[in-house]
């Protein structure tokens, strides 16, 4: 496979980095459930699950996040013990999301850059990066990442009915080696618009929203959907063989935004998905209940409009969520405490924020948050241990120098 490099310098565009980075090329002697052109029969039934899922970091002692202007962008660390922040590590992009996996951030550029790079986990020095364009699609907007098993990676893509295999053995190199076809799920469009990636073994779960982009890509039904997928055929389970077509999980929720492991599930096959509502699905059972329903959600930021909450994260072992979420005129950002164990009303911790991104996280104790408010963005911190929660380092947002995008927190 011919690749392309290109030096970085900090005086450099992120774009113009991205732009040096080849398209992929399909790897003709890989024999992954990926590679086949024509997509396999789905599987009648649903899958067993015989691993748990794959979660997040178990005790974070950093932050990566992504940070930008709205034209470049940067990556920076934040030391959770000391409140330290050290700026523009990397380049970023406009529009990057940050993973962590095996010892290395994983930095997906979305919409219009398309592409991957690996950064490693001490000081985010680039090892690696590789184009995740799609033939045909304006953008592929690539949108989450699941890894496994093994050194695979599985990449979902918002602009194009496919989920990328990639393979990332060679830090230096990583590639593309086939595609998982989603277009068995696609609604008239031809594209059902894949988000969430959550892995359980060898069965990769996607989100569908099935969207109109003919109509500002809006939802055509009430729900969201979970596909389940084996990864060792890349065959979809069709939930319904009996019913025409193929039949994913309906989730309760529209526009699922986020997901985390159920800490209260010792199996790990439960998670916590964040829509117009949080609900909790079992991926074993194939089962589904709100923990906190959307009339909650929808009090306490003065509209029921499904787009408003935007991040969550879990204190208490999993007693309680902390959600973000846009006020009813999208002017601003308030904080949200909502207990999952009965049907109080939600509680306001913060407000006038703002956000667009997931940048909340719970470590311990702490909340954090990464905050664009104008002339005052940071990382802001409030200590869980008082009612209220009380602000730490004074009030004051820790600079990430950009405005902070997107966080995920680091061993």
């Amino acid at each position: 496979m011919t690749r392309a490099t290109c030096p970085l310098r900090h005086v450099l565009a992120a774009s113009l980095v991205l732009a040096c980075v080849p398209p992929p090329e399909e790897d003709d002697d890989d024999a992954d459930a990926g590679d086949s052109e024509a997509a396999p029969d789905p599987l009648p039934g649903p899958p067993v699950l015989r691993e748990p899922c794959s979660g997040q970091v178990l005790a974070p002692t950093r932050l990566a996040v992504t940070t930008t202007d709205g034209i470049t962008g940067a990556v920076s660390l934040v030391d959770l013990a000391t409140g330290v922040v050290t700026p523009d590590l990397a380049l970023g992009s406009s529009d990057a999301l940050p993973f962590y996996h095996d010892g290395r951030v994983h930095l997906l550029h979305r919409f219009s850059f398309d592409a991957l790079d690996l950064l490693a986990g001490d000081d985010l020095r680039l090892l690696g990066q590789a184009a995740l364009g799609v033939p045909g699609a304006l953008s592929s907007n690539p949108h989450d990442m699941a890894f496994g098993p093994g050194t695979r990676a599985h990449v979902t893509l918002f602009g194009a009915p496919q989920v990328l295999v990639l393979e990332l053995a060679d830090p230096a190199a990583p590639q593309v080696v086939g595609h998982i076809d989603l277009g068995p799920l696609a609604d008239a469009d031809g594209n059902p618009e894949a988000h969430l990636a959550i892995r359980c073994g060898d069965t990769l779960f996607v989100s569908v929203q099935r969207l109109d982009q003919t109509q500002l890509f809006a939802p055509t039904g009430d729900h969201d959907l979970l596909a389940p997928i084996d990864l060792h055929s890349g065959a979809l389970h069709d939930l319904e063989p009996e019913a025409p077509g193929v039949q994913p999980l309906p989730l309760r929720g529209r526009w699922a935004k986020q997901w985390r492991l159920d800490p209260d599930d010792p199996a790990g096959h439960r998670v916590l998905i964040l829509g117009d509502g949080l609900e909790r699905v079992d991926l074993a059972a194939l089962t589904s209940d709100w923990a906190v329903a959307p009339p909650r959600i929808a009090a306490a930021l003065g509209s029921d409009d499904y787009r408003l909450p935007q991040s969550f994260a879990l204190a208490d072992a999993g007693g309680t969520a902390y959600i973000a979420g846009y006020t009813a005129d999208f002017t601003g950002v308030v904080l949200l405490r909502a207990s999952l164990d009965d049907d109080a009303p939600l509680v306001t911790i913060a407000e006038g924020l703002q956000s667009s991104e997931r940048t909340l996280e719970v470590v311990g104790d702490t909340l954090w948050f990464g905050d664009r408010s104008h002339a005052a963005a940071g990382i802001r911190a409030w200590d869980l241990r008082s009612d209220p929660p009380a602000p730490r380092f004074g009030g004051a947002a820790l600079s990430t120098g950009l405005a902070p995008y997107a966080l995920v927190a680091l061993p």
